[in-house]
C-alpha cells in the first residue's frame, strides 16, 4: 500500500545545454532523458533571462530535479520566444530582432565651402575709387590711340615735316642758308641743261648740214657716171 505520507526526496540534476544558430534565430538545446513535456517549465524574466526548470519521480519518494537561469542574447527579440520538447530535448527559439536596414542612396559629390569675405565701407569705397581711377587711364589710352591713327592717316606731321612750336633764329638762319643753296643749285642746273639744250640744237644742225652735203656729193657723182656711161656708148 502507497504511503502518501512520506516526503520526497529530491536528487538536483544539471542538464546538458548548447547554443546554436541559425540565420534568424538563436536556438538553446536542453538534454533532458527521462523526461516529459508536462514536467517542464520554461519562462522568460523581465531581467532577459531564461529560467529552466523541472521534476520527475525516479521511484518510490525520490526524485530528481533542475532549475538553470541562463541569459537571451541581446539579438535575441524576448517576446517572441518559442521551445518545443522532441527525443528528450528541449529546443528553445529565439528569433532575432529584426533591423531595418536603410537604404543607401549614390553619394553625390562634395562641394568645396566657397568663402565669402564681407568687405567693409572703407574697402568698399578705396575698391571704387581704384575702378574709376583704371577706368579714367583706359578712356586716355584710348584717346591718345585713336588721336594718333588720325595723326598717321592725314600724314601731316610725320610725312610733311610741320614743325611742332615756333622757329628759333638758328632754325630761321638755317632755312635761309637752305634756300641760298637750293636756289644756286637751281641756276646751276638750268644752265647746265640750257646748255645742253645748245648743244643738242647745234649737233643736229651739224648732222643736218653733213647729210646735205653727202646727198650732193652722191648727186654729183651719180650725175658724173651717168654721163660717162652715156658718152661711152655713142
Amino acid at each position: 500500500m502507497t504511503n502518501f505520507g512520506t516526503e520526497r526526496v529530491y536528487q538536483n540534476f544539471e542538464p546538458a545545454t548548447r547554443w546554436t544558430s541559425e540565420p534568424d534565430a538563436e536556438v538553446l538545446v536542453a538534454d533532458l532523458p527521462g523526461f516529459k513535456r508536462e514536467q517542464l517549465k520554461v519562462a522568460v524574466t523581465t531581467t532577459r533571462k531564461l529560467r529552466l526548470s523541472g521534476e520527475r519521480p525516479t521511484g518510490g519518494n525520490k526524485w530528481i530535479r533542475f532549475h538553470q537561469e541562463i541569459p537571451v542574447p541581446l539579438t535575441a527579440d524576448i517576446d517572441s520566444v518559442s521551445a518545443i520538447f522532441k527525443d528528450n530535448k528541449l529546443y528553445i527559439r529565439h528569433p532575432k530582432v529584426k533591423t531595418e536596414i536603410p537604404q543607401t542612396k549614390p553619394l553625390s559629390p562634395v562641394k568645396p565651402p566657397v568663402f565669402i569675405k564681407h568687405r567693409d565701407h572703407h574697402e568698399t569705397k578705396q575698391g571704387q575709387g581704384l575702378k574709376a581711377k583704371v577706368g579714367d587711364k583706359i578712356d586716355q589710352l584710348k584717346h591718345d590711340a585713336q588721336q594718333k591713327a588720325r595723326e598717321l592717316q592725314s600724314g601731316k606731321k610725320e610725312l610733311i615735316g610741320e614743325p611742332r612750336g615756333p622757329l628759333s633764329s638758328k632754325d630761321e638762319e638755317k632755312d635761309k642758308v637752305g634756300a641760298k643753296w637750293f636756289e644756286k643749285y637751281k641756276e646751276a642746273t638750268g644752265n647746265v641743261v640750257k646748255e645742253a639744250k645748245n648743244k643738242r640744237q647745234l649737233l643736229c644742225n651739224l648732222a643736218a648740214s653733213i647729210s646735205l652735203v653727202l646727198l650732193i656729193l652722191l648727186y654729183a657723182r651719180n650725175a658724173v657716171r651717168s654721163s660717162l656711161v652715156w658718152k661711152s656708148e655713142e
